[in-house]
């Protein structure tokens, strides 16, 4: 179930002509063929497929979760944050109870916050309209938000076992590599998967294909002599399969911030959320955005006064180093101990005094409890 990017293939040792590509792409397999890779996937998705907790107990709450947690996460990455997440929500009428906070909370480190959002209002929909009861068919998974045309059909497939086609990036990367073809449609992708379907194990045969691309078709030095379906595979007989990586994503963007922690009688300002919208959670300690690294002593001063109403003095903490999707944050952070004859806060409710003990609890994001951390060091 890792989720890849779209890959473009090195043809080192032949060239093929628009004409032959268009030629495979319009080829159907024969039954016979379709059935052979059928039986071959099945065989060895049943000796060599990976125990993970969604396919010991499949429910449709369970793979739904699992697959909007790898939509841009590795598996491996996944598990820890997989089992939290459960023993906290362990049904879908808990996280539909939860507060977005909550849920918020239990999602930090993952990034890509919309997708939680996401779920969170699905849990509640499913409840409040569907009686606590998952739809059970492909349209009725669609509807929900956050699901497009993959987890619908995953989630009909694997929990529900309807043969409905899945085409993530290992499948689609499979499916390349079988036909000999470094590039077609998307529909052409969707079309292959569900021709090839075994229809009477349609949860079986997703799961294989997506394992089979995290496993042994993989991106760069895909295992050939190991692959269960080879002797059907134009890519591997003629050996040039090697991807080269084009990456089509957004580049990586460099952040750099001031962090304060000001501190009064055990209490500590939080700042509700609003300039840096992508940094999770309804809460999180006071930050400036810097425009060059020789502004951050002046930008914390400026930024003290702005909440205190005053100037206090200010030690410098170890930096905090973080990374959000396509950022990298490197964080400055200093730390005042506030006189209490100046404990009030200016501006319009949105710096709040906290005790520390519900701080930890009202922080989401790990960026702030790293700087929470590196001002007691």
């Amino acid at each position: 179930m890792d989720r890849t990017e779209r890959l473009t293939f090195r043809l080192p040792s032949i060239r093929l002509g628009f004409d032959s590509v268009k030629t495979r792409i319009n080829q159907k397999w024969s039954s016979e063929k379709i059935r052979k890779l059928q039986e071959a996937l099945l065989a060895w998705y049943r000796r060599h497929k990976r125990v993970l907790p969604w396919r010991s107990d499949p429910t449709p709450y369970r793979v739904w979760i699992a697959e909007i947690m790898l939509q841009q996460t590795r598996v491996r990455t996944a598990l820890p944050y997989y089992d939290r997440f459960l023993r906290r929500f362990p049904d879908v009428e808990a996280l539909a109870a939860a507060s977005e906070e909550d849920v918020l909370e239990f999602w930090a480190g993952l990034g890509y916050y919309h997708r939680v959002r996401n779920l969170w209002n699905a849990a509640r929909k499913i409840v409040g309209e569907f009686g606590g009861k998952f739809p059970e068919t492909f349209e009725g998974v669609l509807q929900l938000p956050g699901i497009g045309r993959y987890t619908a059909g995953a989630i009909a497939s694997i929990a529900f076992n309807r043969p409905e086609p899945v085409v993530d990036g290992n499948v689609r990367r499979t499916i390349s590599r079988l036909h000999g073809i470094a590039h077609a449609p998307e529909r052409f992708f969707w079309q292959q998967a569900k021709s090839w379907m075994a229809m009477d194990r349609p949860s079986d045969f997703n799961q294989a294909m997506m394992e089979l691309g995290a496993l042994v078709c993989v991106p760069s030095r895909p295992l050939c002599g190991t692959c269960p379906v080879r002797s059907l595979c134009r890519s591997g007989r003629q050996s040039w399969a090697q991807p080269s990586h084009k990456s089509t994503g957004r580049a990586q963007e460099t952040v750099e911030m001031v962090m304060l922690l000001l501190e009064c009688k055990g209490k500590i300002v939080l700042a509700r959320q609003q300039a840096v919208d992508y940094i999770p959670g309804a809460w999180g300690l006071p930050v400036r955005i810097l425009r060059t690294a020789r502004q951050r002593s002046a930008a914390a001063q400026s930024l003290a006064r702005e909440i205190l109403g005053s100037s206090p003095e200010l030690h410098a903490c170890d930096d905090v180093r973080h990374a959000i999707t396509y950022r990298r944050i490197l964080a400055h952070v200093y730390r005042a101990a506030v006189e209490p004859s100046q404990p009030r806060l200016a501006g319009d409710g949105r710096f709040v005094w906290f005790p520390r003990a519900r701080v930890n609890r009202l922080l989401t994001s790990s960026l702030f409890r790293k700087g929470l951390a590196a001002s007691v060091r």
